[in-house]
């Protein structure tokens, strides 16, 4: 591999980050810094570390697997990079597990799964990456874990990907593995950038949503209505929002390739918790926006008189807490006018088919 100079007379070695467009290249930029410093911080060594990044996403095969080794000879004849890993937000099956890496020490390249990572953070990124240069770089796998409650708390496992042993897979084993891997899949949708793509959703729940904070009779029924009522009419009015999300933008998810059934599960229990989350994430909105709204408009002596007592922020609160309550059912209707593609993009089963169907034949594409 090649060895450049840095300007003070030693060699360096490249190390390309090769990251997915979106919150792995985002992810990517915050901890190249960071590494590079942790790299370069043995006085000992012989050669600078550099970090390079440059957002890419390549193809999975037929059984929802990223392709890296296929396409490894073109990315180094592009980049010249000393070692190559790529982070994608691709979460993937190999041999029938969840992958949480694969490495290839032979060829100096290596893929990260994020979602694998469970609820992840620049911090974690970086201690996973610096744990797959190491092996690159030498060969010799991470520690296991020193006490035997650490093995039992860990959900890591590994076996050979190819005959050879040339390359290794290291997986998220068990009940606990899945979870990990179910939050990471939420994390990486990031719910909270569904809600922008809900436009004519919020458009109606907000009509809705005022509509009953200036209506008379919807002040005394909040008034009469008892906390845990209000509770219930919130959650059916979340949960019948997620529903109408889910099916009118179809999207459940129906991922091709290995363990289809077990990633079924996993791809709708993550799908759905991100929709709901979504929609939970625009009731709060929305109940701020309406209690603001009724603060400011309604006279606290002209409620107080419409409902035959005196009135304290709790009339306000809970105006506003029904009033978004039904706000979001609107919410459903309006959600019609969205763009489907746009929120079908928040699955991970449209963003797979996207990637079957990328090419890196043309040189342009890399």
């Amino acid at each position: 591999m090649a060895e450049r100079g840095d300007g003070h007379n030693r060699p360096s070695k490249v190390v390309g980050l090769i990251a997915d467009p979106g919150i792995a290249q985002g992810l990517a930029d915050k901890v190249h810094r960071r590494l590079e410093e942790k790299l370069n911080s043995d006085g000992e060594r012989d050669f600078n570390w550099q970090i390079m990044i440059d957002p890419l996403s390549l193809p999975l095969n037929e059984s929802g697997s990223v392709i890296l080794d296929d396409n490894i000879g073109r990315l180094r004849q592009k980049y010249t990079w000393d070692y190559i890993i790529y982070l994608t937000d691709a979460p993937h099956y190999e041999h029938g597990r969840p992958v949480r890496s694969t490495l290839n020490p032979a060829q100096g390249s290596a893929t990260l799964s994020l979602p694998s990572l469970g609820l992840v953070s620049a911090r974690t990124v970086a201690r996973a990456l610096d744990e797959v240069l190491g092996e690159l770089a030498t060969g010799n796998m991470p520690d296991a874990p020193p006490s035997s409650l650490g093995k039992a708390l860990s959900v890591r496992g590994s076996l050979r990907a190819d005959e050879d042993g040339t390359s290794r897979i290291e997986s998220i084993e068990g009940f606990r593995g899945r979870v990990v891997l179910t939050l990471g899949m939420i994390r990486i949708n990031r719910p909270w950038r569904l809600v922008p793509q809900l436009s004519s959703a919020m458009a109606g729940a907000a009509a809705t949503g005022a509509f009953g904070v200036f209506y008379t009779s919807i002040w005394s029924m909040a008034d009469y209505l008892s906390s845990a009522r209000l509770a219930f009419i919130t959650l059916a009015s979340i949960v019948l929002l997620s529903l109408w999300l889910l099916f009118h933008n179809r999207l459940w998810e129906k991922p091709r390739g290995h363990r289809r059934k077990e990633r079924m599960l996993i791809y709708n229990v993550a799908t759905v918790l991100t929709v709901g989350l979504a929609a939970a994430a625009m009731y709060v909105l929305l109940f701020l926006a309406l209690l603001v709204a009724a603060v400011v408009v309604i006279d606290q002596e002209f409620l107080g008189t419409q409902l035959g007592h005196e009135v304290s922020l709790a009339a306000y609160l809970n105006l506003a807490w029904l009033a978004a309550s039904l706000g979001t059912l609107g919410g459903a209707i309006g959600s019609s006018f969205d763009d489907v593609h746009s929120v079908q993009r928040a699955t991970f089963s449209q963003r797979e088919y996207e990637r079957r169907n990328l090419s890196l034949d043309n040189e342009d594409d890399l």
